[in-house]
């Protein structure tokens, strides 16, 4: 975090305050929050249900090492994008960010019912975190584009708040999943709720830009 706030070249001119239109207001704004929403959903649950993974397997201790390799997941595919740089409109990309997010996040699911091991349920994840950082740098971009100017930290406030009302919404439903259920069930909250942000998404609510 230092090193990122150190960089001057970066950093966007000062401002007045602007006046205007409210971003969660603005033209595709809500649905791009239902997305944070449901996307937070994904990492609150997986959370959850991981560590309750690892200690109904009596590896207790292991289930942050495993979750450790989903965000190294997700760091490797975000490096990858930035060296990309793909082309085209984010919001083009974000139905299918979010498409690939569900289809991995079935890993762990398949890896925790159909084997019960450990060690592929990391495997898992280490996979299934490679949609993480696509699918958050998508969705901030068009939160920035969606934000009238001038209201950046506002849009980007709401769209944070969305994010971690999720992950609360994701650790409580998948914490119920697990008690209700089992572990290994419990990963099919991850993917009901990177399913539903598909499908928000896909809707075609998320178009145009505030500007």
């Amino acid at each position: 975090m230092a090193l990122f706030t150190a960089q001057r070249s970066t950093e966007p001119p000062a401002r007045r305050a602007a006046s205007g239109r409210a971003p969660l207001r603005a033209r595709g704004m809500p649905p791009l929050l239902a997305v944070c929403l449901a996307t937070g959903a994904v990492f609150g649950a997986t959370e959850v249900v991981t560590l309750a993974f690892a200690d109904a397997r009596g590896h207790g201790a292991a289930g942050g090492a495993v979750l450790a390799l989903q965000a190294a997941g997700s760091c490797a595919a975000g490096l990858v994008l930035g060296a990309l740089r793909p082309a085209g409109p984010a919001r083009s990309r974000l139905p299918w960010c979010l498409a690939w997010m569900a289809a991995l996040m079935t890993l762990p699911l398949l890896a925790a019912v159909l084997s019960g091991s450990l060690l592929l349920v990391a495997g898992a994840l280490l996979l299934a975190g490679m949609a993480t950082a696509p699918t958050m740098v998508t969705t901030m971009t068009l939160v920035q584009q969606h934000t009238p100017e001038g209201r950046l930290n506002e849009g980007m406030t709401l769209a944070v708040t969305g994010l971690l009302g999720g992950i609360a919404c994701g650790s409580a439903t998948g914490g119920w999943a697990v008690e209700r259920a089992s572990a290994a069930a419990g990963y099919g909250v991850p993917v009901t709720a990177a399913v539903a942000a598909l499908l928000v998404s896909a809707g075609g609510f998320v178009r145009g830009g505030a500007r």
